[in-house]
């Protein structure tokens, strides 16, 4: 097992929510590898400073569980969803309450608690990390939302319902590494890495959102071809915008904006790339109060 395998494999290690075989693997390759075991250690510290109680164990079916009750839920059953809590029996409630207080499932209720919609993305881990190592960076947001590795068919399968293509080879020559799928909130998501001669390029795709957070950074507006959009500059890196009614396609890259990243947005938003998009500014009026 390398590196690239290992770490976005290491928050569900620490949360102990791995098969024995996987797990003896991780322990494995933390024995002989310095980096991995640093960040292991820089994020047990970190959850241990923001969930200082006892360490409440998962069950192991958890996760899959409500997975398999959120993808079959339609808009009537999202819309009775926080009624549908408060009546389960106190241990399944008590279970969902610390996956919500972890990070791992963090549901927003609009409107009264009415209506269920995405939470609000928080970039700012990812954005922070940047300068410093871009990869770890992008490591860090996938285990900040409860990422997990899987095939290009079986993340096309969880976001059915957002227009994204995650093609082997991007133009400029970046291969496809690892596929994940997230959660935001009630909504499913998936990220990509890319590399190129060790250069990262990351696609993240989720549903389109009430705001997103980019700590201390600004966001400024932005054309990528012939759609409008917006991105945050981080030294050399951009982290760019385009939004479409099913979508919002996020893309962390050093491509230059008029020359190199439209071609690779063609790749990754197909649908999206080549209808009118609907980024005008006053649709992205939300995206420019971002929070710290």
């Amino acid at each position: 097992m390398d590196c690239e395998i290992a770490q976005p494999q290491l928050g569900l290690y620490m949360d102990k929510a791995m098969a024995p075989g996987e797990r003896a693997a991780i322990e494995a390759h933390l024995a002989n590898c310095q980096r991995c075991a640093q960040e292991l250690a820089e994020m047990t510290e970190t959850v241990s400073a923001l969930v200082p109680q006892a360490v409440v164990p998962v069950p192991e079916k958890l996760w899959s569980s409500i997975e398999a009750r959120l993808d079959q839920a339609d808009r009537h059953r999202l819309h009775r969803l926080p009624w549908r809590i408060f009546r389960r029996p106190p241990a399944m409630a008590a279970s969902i309450l610390f996956v919500i207080g972890a990070g791992v499932l963090a549901t927003s209720w609009v409107g009264g608690g009415s209506v269920a919609s995405a939470a609000p993305v928080d970039f700012s881990v990812l954005l922070d990390a940047l300068p410093l190592d871009a990869d770890r960076a992008f490591q860090k947001f996938l285990t900040r939302y409860g990422a997990r590795q899987v095939s290009v068919m079986q993340a096309k399968k969880r976001g059915a319902g957002l227009s994204f293509d995650l093609p082997e080879t991007l133009p400029g020559g970046f291969d496809l590494k690892q596929v994940y799928v997230l959660r935001f909130g009630a909504h499913p998501g998936v990220a990509a890495r890319y590399l190129r001669d060790g250069e990262l390029l990351a696609a993240i795709f989720h549903a389109p959102v009430e705001r997103e957070y980019f700590g201390t950074h600004k966001d400024y507006a932005c054309v990528i071809g012939q759609h409008r959009g917006h991105e945050v500059v981080v030294g050399d890196w951009k982290l760019v915008h385009l939004t479409d009614p099913t979508t919002c396609h996020c893309v962390l890259s050093r491509l230059d904006d008029a020359t190199e990243l439209p071609a690779v947005m063609q790749q990754l938003a197909p649908q999206s790339f080549g209808a009118d998009v609907r980024n005008s500014a006053a649709n992205h009026d939300h995206h420019h109060a971002h929070g710290g």
